[in-house]
């Protein structure tokens, strides 16, 4: 509730600029679709919208142009134009080619 009464608060004063930060996060699906539906009518409507998310299907959705940091760098610069599938793009992304491991110094016996 309180990620949508801060986007609806952000948006009584119409600005051409929405800057999200972690916008799917700890959200059930049913608002994660209407936030989806409603940032490509934004869009549509002419707003930017600058998102720094770690949902790429997120961005697959609703965006259409995405930069990759790592470590205050960018790594990728890709429009998402470009890409048939979200399989194309999550892999051209550099997130599903590699399988990643972490370590948490939990052992088991």
């Amino acid at each position: 509730m309180r990620k949508r009464v801060g986007i609806v608060t952000g948006m009584l004063f119409n600005p051409r600029i929405i800057m999200l930060d972690e916008p799917t996060n700890s959200i059930d699906p049913f608002t994660r679709q209407l936030l989806i539906e409603y940032m490509n009518e934004l869009h549509k409507a002419g707003r930017t919208l600058l998102t720094v998310t770690h949902d790429l299907e997120f961005c697959w959705k609703t965006a259409t142009r995405v930069i990759i940091l790592n470590n205050r760098q960018i790594i990728r610069d890709m429009m998402l134009g470009e890409y048939e599938s979200f399989e194309d793009f999550s892999y051209a992304a550099g997130l599903t080619s590699q399988a990643i491991h972490k370590d948490f110094g939990i052992t088991t016996t």
